[in-house]
């Protein structure tokens, strides 16, 4: 039984969480003897209680006759059954305590939650740790599940922004671990057996790969004492992760087209960014604020202002633990699409050369003129901010997230380093990142006539 302080400040520095006044301990940071990291934080404005649980597992442990498993896995731990219960009692259990529950899956992590009224504490973490830690598949319900996600594959593929979206960063990460899809493959989903997916659960699904945070309305010394007793039994189970390495810039840019039953065109491009740990994170992070996302940003600005078919333009940074990415979305009349997408990447290639703060312009008139990008893409950050901080859900999900892909050990208070971002930082990022002309793109249009 470790119990840590640094961590504790640590994490509440990085997420700018608020120190409570007259609290002497906001925040609570320990670890089993199984492995498991526990961030225990007291939010008690609402009778709500937050546990987040996340896994070092994503598309990145698969390999080729497991693609899909982590994404399998997600809907048999949640709708399937465990050792102690079957799935039916299972969801029964959480609609009779009156919780919501959800998981996630992605390049990086396996996220489960689950909010509900503080009161049923208890029920909480013992219902994680069972569905979690616990899954015994029947062969009835894996085939059962398997037409569940198999399905799926046939909506993401209906969907031209999905599809598109997961087909670009399978481009931008093409030989990467990073690279391979979110949903898996078909045929492996099709053939996955049981002891074939609890193997590889019992690999990854263990308490030593875990990050838990709980949020809500209760008293730490009471919650630790809970989560002990709940999760300490778990076994350490020596859980080693195996190193990814850091993505590499792509050598060679390529925009791949498809056609499909579709009546707009849809465009994606993708360039290599900074990852989680990177210095540049948070310049980056401002830098699409201010040109895809927020108030008046400028590409959009730039886009639907010079072309009227333009119909939707945004802009998103993904950053991994051994890489990112920064992801252009243009919906736009498909016949116009090839223009778009040619003034959309000479956009981003002259974006170092952009005025993002009035204190680029030089005289006195400008600056008094100018629509300062730079503190409208930082003020849009911090309000997103407070927005997470005010969920205990979000809270909880930061905190699992950050314990798991951070490797600083004095990582910096979030809002502090945007704050120090400046419109040179911004312009430095954006010589690096997007003047290249090696970047992924998916285009997506109508049909030709007579196609079906």
């Amino acid at each position: 039984m470790v119990l840590k302080r640094l961590p504790v400040a640590a994490l509440l520095v990085f997420l700018a969480l608020p120190l409570r006044p007259g609290a002497s301990d906001p925040g609570r940071y320990f670890v089993l003897d199984n492995g498991l990291r526990v961030f225990l934080y007291e939010k008690r404005d609402l009778p709500l209680l937050h546990v987040v649980t996340g896994f070092g597992l994503g598309s990145k442990n698969e390999t080729d006759d497991t693609s899909g498993f982590v994404h399998l896995l997600e809907h048999c731990i949640l709708f399937r059954s465990t050792a102690e219960r079957s799935g039916a009692r299972v969801g029964a259990d959480i609609r009779r305590h009156g919780a919501y529950f959800n998981a996630s899956t992605g390049q990086d992590l396996s996220v489960f939650e689950i909010s509900l009224p503080s009161e049923h504490a208890a029920f909480a973490l013992r219902n994680q740790k069972d569905i979690l830690f616990g899954l015994d598949l029947s062969p009835a319900e894996l085939e059962a599940e398997k037409e569940v996600i198999l399905e799926e594959f046939n909506q993401m593929e209906d969907d031209p922004d999905r599809s598109a979206a997961g087909q670009v960063l399978q481009e931008l990460f093409a030989g990467h671990p990073y690279g391979r899809s979110i949903y898996g493959r078909r045929e492996v989903i099709a053939a996955a057996t049981v002891d074939g997916l609890l193997g590889f659960y019992g690999k990854f699904f263990a308490a030593d790969n875990a990050a838990m945070a709980v949020v809500g309305d209760f008293v730490t010394a009471d919650m630790e004492k809970l989560v002990r007793e709940v999760f300490g039994s778990l076994p350490r189970t020596g859980f080693a992760a195996e190193p990814i390495p850091m993505a590499a810039p792509l050598k060679k840019g390529s925009v791949l087209r498809f056609e499909r039953d579709v009546r707009d065109g849809y465009l994606y491009l993708a360039f290599s960014a900074p990852d989680y740990n990177h210095a540049d994170r948070y310049a980056m992070s401002v830098l699409v604020e201010a040109l895809g996302r927020g108030v008046n940003p400028l590409l959009s600005a730039r886009l639907q202002g010079s072309r009227d078919t333009v119909q939707r333009v945004s802009m998103a940074y993904l950053a991994f633990k051994s890489g990112g990415a920064a992801v252009v979305s243009i919906k736009a009349d498909p016949s116009d699409l090839p223009a778009v997408e040619r003034a959309a990447v000479a956009f981003l290639k002259r974006a170092h050369d952009e005025s993002y703060s009035k204190k680029d312009f030089i005289s006195p008139e400008a600056e008094m003129a100018a629509f300062d990008f730079l503190e409208s893409a930082k003020n849009q950050i911090r309000f997103a901010s407070g927005q997470a901080e005010e969920s205990g859900l979000q809270l909880a999900g930061s905190i699992v997230r950050h314990m798991l892909l951070n490797t600083r050990e004095k990582p910096g208070r979030y809002l502090d380093e945007i704050g120090r971002v400046d419109s040179g930082d911004l312009r430095r990022a954006a010589s690096k990142y997007l003047s290249r002309t090696e970047f992924a793109g998916v285009s997506v249009v109508p049909l030709k006539e007579g196609k079906k």
